[in-house]
């Protein structure tokens, strides 16, 4: 702390922003030193409150480009091995997303810092602050959620738990209200606060993480008896391990389904009881399943050899404004050999699957080698396995709340994460993924099952616990009977209600600074 005790604000601020966002990656899967998510924060509230609110606004800004850069490494992966672009190129994107994020992270301290200055605690401010962006940041721009500071819990299962009151938003606020209390209490002699008002606020940070800690326990333990008492259902997930080119060659369509056809037929003897359910991966059937009638023949007559219920991800076609339209499609096959149902993806990744605003970014589409958009899906429309609906959550999905909700609430017992993660190769990037399915589940307190081309495969128990997780890039078949839960929580009542709460608190609070400021000055 030596270098707040001899404060002059230029490189030295720079290299502590720099410092505490690569110190707050860790927190995240898949090193999950979760600690970090209770202090990690705190240089930055520091920084805040004795910075400028401009100088704040570009520390902040170089700690969150540090912060994203180590979250998400492997959009490198993604550029140069499957995206084509040379080391420059794909460096250049990386650094324009970790640009746009870490912006959040400056605009926090920026808040903080103003805050600050018009006589606001950061105890009040700084959380408030933070939840509102993490909420901003989950729609604006077609809304990028990756990893929000309650995912730093990732690693302590009993501190996820309070995600059923109010989602990965209230999570964050209480971290932050932590890491201000940190802040608080480690206050150097420079302007420093009463030795008793430090104590205070370090016996109450203590006090906030001990309490959760508590509450969740007992939360968890209480999750886990009901979950054991719940109706159950036999579910597989198929991980087929099949490579990127080997997916889009049309001469190999028929392998790649055989291999999927040959897993399941080898787990069908591990598998006493009916009714039953297998997951095959996104893109396990890459062609327009039932429209292209030979490749799709083996699924159906597969299901009805089996008695098995089939989920599936293929191309899918819908007519929009008099053309077909591509779209991401979940297919469940019934045991009759007939398709039940299906599910067409809603939340569309820009750039890979549609090009957003493509009148402003025409250049795009040809870079990024998209031929047309995909089409929109039915939000919330779940699939029904016999008498049990279930919320397919297509790819990137499972990491917007919100769709997770409304499958629950049009009334799925169980989630379904169909993906093919192969984009991100050996990185830190399917961790990442697979750890936003756990606070769905928790949010929903519902099972999901996870089905991943290459990994990470296996299944989500309502109390977040990760079970029969497969590694990456080798050929997986796991079982499990899943609890098909029906228990009420307050987020799926009411709704994402902290994170706009927050944003109004903050420009309230900021307007009344601005008064009292004008009126003390009048």
């Amino acid at each position: 702390m030596a270098i707040f005790a001899r404060w002059r604000p230029g490189w030295s601020a720079a290299l502590t922003a720099v410092l505490a966002g690569l110190a707050l990656a860790a927190a995240f899967p898949p090193l999950d030193l979760w600690p970090l998510s209770l202090v990690g924060v705190a240089p930055f509230i520091m920084l805040a409150r004795r910075l400028s609110p401009r100088r704040a606004l570009i520390a902040g800004w170089l700690g969150g480009l540090a912060l994203f850069t180590g979250l998400m490494y492997w959009i490198l992966v993604v550029m140069t091995i499957y995206g084509g672009l040379n080391w420059v190129l794909a460096g250049l994107v990386l650094f324009l997303f970790a640009w746009y994020l870490g912006s959040y992270l400056g605009i926090f301290c920026w808040l903080v810092s103003l805050g600050s200055r018009g006589g606001i605690s950061p105890l009040l401010i700084a959380p408030l602050a933070w939840a509102g962006l993490e909420w901003v940041r989950s729609f604006a721009f077609t809304g990028v959620p990756w990893l929000p500071l309650a995912m730093g819990l990732d690693g302590s299962l009993p501190l996820m738990q309070s995600a059923e009151l109010w989602s990965t938003s209230g999570l964050s606020l209480l971290l932050v209200l932590v890491n201000a209390l940190v802040a608080e209490a480690v206050r150097t002699p420079y302007r420093a606060a009463p030795w008793w008002r430090r104590g205070a606020a370090l016996v109450l940070g203590v006090a906030l993480v001990a309490g959760g800690w508590w509450w969740g326990a007992g939360r968890l333990e209480q999750v886990e008896a009901a979950a054991k008492d719940a109706p159950n259902m036999a579910v597989s997930v198929v991980q087929g391990d099949v490579s990127l080119p080997m997916l889009w060659q049309k001469a190999l369509r028929p392998v790649v389904v055989e291999r999927h056809v040959k897993a399941t037929r080898r787990e069908a003897a591990k598998v006493p009881q009916r009714p039953w359910l297998v997951v095959w991966p996104e893109s396990a059937a890459p062609f327009y399943f039932m429209r292209d009638a030979r490749p799709s023949l083996p699924v159906l007559n597969l299901a009805r050899e089996l008695d098995a219920y089939i989920m599936l991800g293929s191309l899918g076609a819908v007519e929009r404004e008099g053309r077909l339209k591509v779209t991401n499609r979940s297919w469940m096959v019934g045991p009759d050999g007939t398709a039940a149902g299906f599910y067409d993806k809603v939340h569309l990744v820009p750039f890979g699957e549609y090009v957003p605003w493509s009148q402003l970014l025409f250049f795009v589409r040809a870079v990024a080698q998209i031929g047309v958009d995909f089409a929109v899906g039915q939000q919330g429309k779940a699939l029904h396995a016999g008498s049990v609906a279930v919320g397919p959550l297509i790819c990137y999905e499972s990491i917007f709340p919100e769709l997770a909700r409304d499958m629950r609430r049009a009334g799925a017992r169980l989630l379904v994460n169909q993906t093919n993660d192969a984009w991100f190769g050996r990185t830190s990037a399917p961790y990442q993924h697979m750890a936003h399915l756990r606070f769905r589940a928790v949010e929903n307190r519902l099972a999901c099952a996870r089905a991943a081309n290459t990994g990470i495969s296996g299944f989500v128990m309502p109390s977040g616990r990760v079970v029969q997780a497969t590694g990456l890039f080798k050929p997986a078949v796991a079982s499990a009977r899943l609890p098909l839960m029906n228990q009420d929580t307050f987020y799926l009542r009411h709704g994402e209600i902290v994170g706009p709460t927050a944003l109004g608190a903050v420009l309230l609070l900021l307007l009344w600074a601005l008064w009292r400021t004008e009126k003390r000055e009048a």
